[in-house]
């Protein structure tokens, strides 16, 4: 998966549910898709989403007839896809499982830099609360105010 990308509840059961896990695991790696027309794309593979859509980078297409025209980036949608030729490297079962670990960490939540008006005065209350210990602890726990002397 791309870093720190979001995706929806419904692409996350493909991903768990189908095959499309297994492409995930070739990003990165120089594949060749196999086209339904009879057409077929070699090149690195960028980006993978659930429904097995596939981005690729780098790659040179050859149509049904045989001319092949290069491409920097090029999208293939999923209904096109007839094989995925999965690179030799890749260890199925492994790759499988790294990715299903992968997508079951929870990403880290960013949190804002903005404060909210309730915030900032619980925080302040914090600080005198955490103040007035300090005071008490230094004064052998009797409070400054309280008059006993």
């Amino acid at each position: 998966m791309a870093a720190n990308k979001r995706i929806s509840k419904q692409e996350r059961y493909y991903f768990h549910n189908n095959l499309a896990i297994l492409l995930k695991a070739v990003e990165g790696q120089r594949t060749t898709v196999d086209f339904r027309n009879e057409a077929c794309i070699t090149g690195f593979v960028d980006q993978v989403d659930g429904y097995m859509n596939i981005v690729m980078k780098e790659c040179t297409f050859v149509d049904p007839r045989g001319d092949s025209f290069n491409y920097d980036i090029f999208f293939v949608h999923a209904r096109n896809i007839r094989y995925v030729h999965i690179p030799p490297q890749i260890r199925i079962i492994p790759a499988i499982e790294e990715q299903l670990r992968k997508l079951r960490a929870r990403p880290t939540e960013v949190q804002s830099t903005n404060r909210t008006w309730k915030v900032k005065r619980a925080q302040q209350k914090q600080r005198e609360d955490l103040l007035a210990a300090q005071e008490i602890l230094q004064n052998d726990g009797v409070p400054k105010d309280s008059g006993q002397n």
